[in-house]
């Protein structure tokens, strides 16, 4: 139900599309959504990565930090079944990882352009 895409958790978001089937997939793309995304081990706290996409530029916040374990990269695969690997450009989105499952989750990030790449393959505006 995308609960965090509007930056605040929300079971009745309707702001923002999800997808529960594969044809529903039309923004993005299924070459341009990603479906599954590492996340770095001291941010996982529950079964998703989650990425707002409401608060955009000076506003940017990271909910779940992706991985950076991959030489400041993380992998991604997308809804057409094509993988990559994304280099992160920002040092903001890639901590080092200390293994304590301690980092602070849901913080400014702002105009990082990390969070956008993340932003405009996460979801759209319904």
């Amino acid at each position: 139900s995308g609960e965090l895409l509007n930056g605040t958790y929300s079971k009745a978001q309707i702001v923002w599309k999800t997808y529960g089937k594969f044809d529903h997939i039309t923004v993005p793309s299924p070459v341009d959504l990603f479906v599954m995304m590492d996340e770095h081990p001291d941010s996982i706290n529950d079964a998703g990565l989650a990425v707002q996409c409401a608060m955009t530029g000076r506003s940017a916040r990271i909910i779940d930090f992706p991985a950076s374990y991959h030489n400041g990269a993380v992998g991604v695969t997308f809804a057409d079944g094509h993988a990559e690997i994304k280099k992160w450009v920002d040092d903001r989105t890639k901590p080092p990882a200390m293994y304590t499952g301690s980092m602070a989750l849901n913080v400014a990030s702002p105009n990082n352009p990390d969070v956008d790449w993340m932003q405009q393959r996460t979801s759209a505006r319904r």
